[in-house]
């Protein structure tokens, strides 16, 4: 029964991950280099597809906090490009918020999830989920898409 909720959870999120902006959120991995990413979008488009559905899956917005994680102001987070700390004030965009634009790995090991405290946002939790659910997820989506 558990592993029938897990599966129902897991396709409600991926089906979640369709309406997010893919350039906006693929972009910072090329360094803000937006030929870059064309060319890489054209050359390798299965590779580009899991980029976007991987940068997709990185994040959601909770009320509460998640058993066991650990939770981090939002202010502690920092832009690779301009060095910049994220506002306490920061409002959550999942169309426009890139795990490849800021040091968000940098509060987690691999395995781990970690929640940033978001008060000003709709939710008051952002959730950064493990690189492990984060691949599991752009990997169901991928092979939905493919049916």
């Amino acid at each position: 029964m558990k592993r029938v909720v897990l599966v129902a959870v897991m396709l409600m999120a991926v089906m979640g991950l369709k309406a997010q902006n893919c350039e906006a959120l693929v972009l910072p991995y090329f360094q803000n280099d937006r030929a870059r990413m064309e060319e890489y979008q054209s050359l390798a488009p299965e590779k580009w597809e899991y980029r976007c559905a991987f940068a997709r899956a990185a994040f959601y917005e909770s009320d509460t906090i998640p058993a066991g994680v650990n939770v981090y102001d939002i202010s502690e987070v920092m832009s690779y490009f301009s060095g910049e700390k994220l506002p306490q004030n920061y409002l959550v965009d999942l169309n426009t918020l890139s795990i490849y634009g800021y040091n968000f790995d940098a509060f987690r090991s691999h395995f781990s999830a970690v929640c940033f405290a978001t008060p000003n946002s709709r939710h008051p939790y952002l959730v950064l989920r493990s690189h492990d659910e984060m691949n599991e997820m752009a990997n169901v989506y991928l092979n939905n898409k493919k049916e």
